[in-house]
């Protein structure tokens, strides 16, 4: 993966070199080798402890021992009210604690709704469907209006683009989006008009654009991580 700020700066015409690729696209030849090296584009799951016994991570954890310890302690002295609020504070802090783990779990199986199942690509020199788990750095993309951008991007080609990149943001105002170099320093990902990030939609227009990240290592796969972490 290229690093992005080598990326935007570039001119359309140094793109394809800085990635290793041409307007023709990558040959079929060299996509089987890529996603041998950088492996299938998909957002992974990690695989985590089971639900229960994260829950029962919450009540035998080092605060929740002191906290059974101050209870017991509690008892002895015949403090029962007390005793039993800090076993309330115990529960109360297991169950708000899991929850939150829950609600991330079922967020990365929301961001992979979001994918599609299919991509437009240059391969050949041919216009081609392939499924987006195939998309490999390197793949110039189209992108017309109404598509899920499957992969992080630079944009080689535009016309009247815009992107919803609500996923990725929150913002719902579609984005223009330009295949011009970006020299400016110091912008967000989302103020560097010559990327299309996986996850976002081309709400009008239509563009050609060369991937450069995929699965795990693009910022919507960042932050699907997170969620898991």
């Amino acid at each position: 993966m290229k690093d992005i700020a080598e990326i935007y700066r570039l001119n359309p015409e140094e793109v394809y070199q800085a990635l290793g690729t041409s307007p023709r696209g990558l040959s079929e030849e060299e996509a089987a080798r890529r996603l041998e090296e950088y492996g299938p584009n998909q957002i992974q799951e990690i695989r985590g402890t089971p639900l229960w016994k994260k829950l029962l991570s919450h009540f035998t954890n080092f605060f929740a021992i002191l906290l059974w310890v101050g209870a017991v302690l509690a008892f002895i002295a015949d403090q029962a009210p007390l005793a039993w609020a800090i076993i309330g504070v115990i529960v109360v802090n297991a169950v708000f604690t899991f929850i939150q783990e829950y609600k991330a779990e079922k967020a990365t199986e929301a961001l992979k709704r979001l994918l599609p199942p299919m991509a437009t690509v240059i391969r050949d020199g041919e216009e081609k469907q392939i499924e987006a788990t195939r998309l490999v750095p390197g793949d110039l993309m189209i992108l017309r209006e109404g598509d899920h951008v499957s992969a992080d991007a630079r944009l080689v080609a535009s016309a009247d683009m815009r992107t919803n990149n609500s996923a990725l943001t929150g913002e719902s105002e579609p984005v223009r989006r330009s295949a011009a170099a970006v020299i400016e320093e110091g912008l967000s990902l989302g103020d560097v008009l010559n990327l299309v990030f996986m996850g976002t939609t081309v709400t009008i227009g239509t563009g050609r654009a060369v991937v450069y990240a995929t699965g795990m290592d693009t910022e919507f796969g960042k932050i699907a991580q997170l969620t898991q972490t």
